[in-house]
C-alpha cells in the first residue's frame, strides 16, 4: 500500500515537473522570439533613421568610388587613343624626321616640323611600356 502511495506521489510529481518544464519551454520560446523581433526592428529602425552626417558620409564614399572608377576608365581610354594615334602616325613622322630636311623647300615643311615636335611631346604622355601592357 505504501508503495502504491509512493508511486502515485511520484507520478503526480513527474507530471507536475513535466507540465512546468513544458510551460517554461513555451515561455522561453516566446521570449526568444520577441527578443529577435525587437532586435530586427531596432536594426531596421537604425538603418531608416541614419543621421544626415552618416548619409553624407555614405554619399561621399560612393562619389569617391564612382569618381575613381570613372578616372581609371578615362585614363585607359585616353591612353588607348594615344597609343592608336602613335601607331598610326609614327611611320610618317619617322619618315619626315629622316628625309624631311631634303624637302625643306616645300611649303609644308615647317608645319610638319611642328607636328613632329608635338607628336614627340604627346608620345611622352604614355608609359614607356604601354604597348607591352595587356
Amino acid at each position: 500500500m505504501i508503495e502504491l502511495v509512493l508511486i502515485f506521489i511520484l507520478s503526480i510529481s513527474v507530471s507536475l515537473f513535466l507540465y512546468l518544464y513544458l510551460k517554461q519551454k513555451k515561455a522561453n520560446k516566446y521570449i526568444v522570439a520577441n527578443t529577435i523581433k525587437l532586435l530586427l526592428h531596432k536594426e531596421i529602425e537604425h538603418k531608416e533613421n541614419k543621421t544626415d552626417k552618416e548619409k553624407a558620409n555614405e554619399d561621399f564614399l560612393k562619389f569617391v568610388s564612382d569618381s575613381r572608377d570613372w578616372a581609371y576608365q578615362y585614363i585607359e581610354d585616353v591612353q588607348a587613343s594615344l597609343n592608336k594615334f602613335i601607331n598610326d602616325i609614327e611611320p610618317e613622322i619617322a619618315y619626315f624626321d629622316e628625309y624631311g630636311i631634303v624637302g625643306s623647300a616645300f611649303p609644308h615643311y615647317h608645319s610638319m616640323k611642328k607636328i613632329s615636335g608635338a607628336y614627340k611631346e604627346l608620345k611622352k604622355l604614355l608609359p614607356e611600356d604601354y604597348d607591352r601592357i595587356g
